[in-house]
């Protein structure tokens, strides 16, 4: 099948075949059905999924799944969704002239000599 000529005509002002908008940022059809289908409770043949006494959701069964993984990237993920990714940026300003010297500083809390770490 030949190609449609009107289609290897350069573009022109006005054209509409110029699609302005630019890619979409996000397919809010697709996301919309993956939280719906995350809110689902979850089912194991006809019967709810039940932990601790509650039926749990689509979402929570995964989670679960990430957090007990061997996977350290599932784990890593459910630990981002849990508490925010952690921040990846390392800024160092200085004076030039000088070399750059990095103090690391660990405190141990303990207490006592019996190896017990405590809170205060």
């Amino acid at each position: 099948m030949p190609p449609n000529p009107q289609n290897l005509k350069p573009f022109t002002k006005g054209d509409p075949r110029i699609w302005r908008g630019g890619r979409p940022k996000s397919f809010p059809a697709l996301q919309e059905l993956a939280q719906q289908i995350a809110h689902e409770k979850a089912r194991s043949g006809d019967a709810p999924v039940i932990v601790d006494g509650h039926a749990v959701t689509v979402a929570e069964i995964v989670l679960r799944q990430w957090f007990q993984s061997k996977d350290f990237r599932k784990q890593q993920a459910a630990m981002e969704i849990a508490f925010g990714k952690v921040p990846t940026k390392v800024e160092v300003a200085g004076d030039d002239t000088q070399p750059l010297k990095i103090v690391v500083e660990y405190v141990n809390k303990r207490a006592h000599d019996d190896g017990q770490d405590t809170d205060s």
